[in-house]
């Protein structure tokens, strides 16, 4: 008996060491300072892609004046061009216009200004939106495709729009895959450190894929996956072992 409870110091310790760990890994922005400024860097605008489905309409204080324009995508079943594999779409009147590359609002000003040059309208309003704006999340935070509204978004409010992540995610290390000009690339980011907000993937783009790895799982720059709760294992039992020892003293 009095050997049980010179053991329980040692287990509550134990638990104690345990529960401060898990705090810790799942604090986010755990070196962001207190009332200390940083700078902003604004959300960078969306870049065109093919396969992208733009929602462009055409209005003006004289409506009948605009209604050719937008003839053509309500036979289609909405206000919608698909950019073909070539980056460009077919507008009503203008005809084949290239967007690839271009954001939004150099595609709503080409278009405008097109307008006003051939003397359809004088005042012409165009509006270009991205219909198809949608991040995909998987791993241990779940699996889901999160559409977005507007024009940007960011990976914190993607997680939390998802579902956040459990103690079981390794927030150190979260995996963004971006797809750009015919080429994959991964990217790591640390939600734990304040770095996050100045990365190239702290402002997702369209088609972006989120992995939320478990814990334990590291990918290496070769691509070789290594096992780091091995680690945490023998770490973990020797603090058990170290316990057991000093209970039976």
């Amino acid at each position: 008996m009095k050997r049980l409870f010179n053991s329980i110091p040692a287990w509550i310790a134990l638990l104690g060491m345990l529960s401060c760990t898990t705090a810790k890994q799942m604090s986010y922005l755990m070196d962001m300072a207190y009332n200390t400024d940083y700078p902003v860097t604004p959300a960078p605008e969306l870049v065109i892609q093919p396969d992208d489905c733009l929602g462009i309409t055409v209005t003006s204080s004289t409506p009948e004046l605009a209604a050719p324009f937008n003839l053509f995508s309500e036979a289609k079943g909405g206000l919608k061009y698909v950019v073909d594999r070539n980056g460009n779409i077919e507008f009503p009147v203008l005809g084949t216009i290239s967007v690839w590359g271009a954001t939004l609002t150099q595609i709503r000003n080409g278009i405008a200004d097109g307008i006003r040059a051939n003397g359809f309208i004088k005042d012409p309003i165009v509006n270009v939106t991205l219909e198809n704006f949608s991040i995909t999340v998987i791993g241990s935070a779940g699996n889901a495709v999160v559409p977005v509204k507007g024009s940007s978004i960011n990976i914190l409010q993607v997680l939390a729009t998802s579902g956040d992540v459990s103690n079981r995610s390794d927030i150190r290390d979260v995996m963004v895959i971006r797809t750009e000009n015919g080429f994959r690339r991964s990217y790591s980011v640390d939600l734990q450190s304040k770095d996050l907000f100045d990365s190239p993937v702290f402002y997702l783009k369209q088609n972006d894929v989120v992995y939320i790895k478990p814990k334990g799982v590291r990918l290496s720059a070769s691509g070789q996956t290594t096992m780091s709760f091995v680690t945490a294992g023998l770490s973990l039992m020797s603090i058990v072992v170290n316990a057991i020892i000093w209970s039976k003293r």
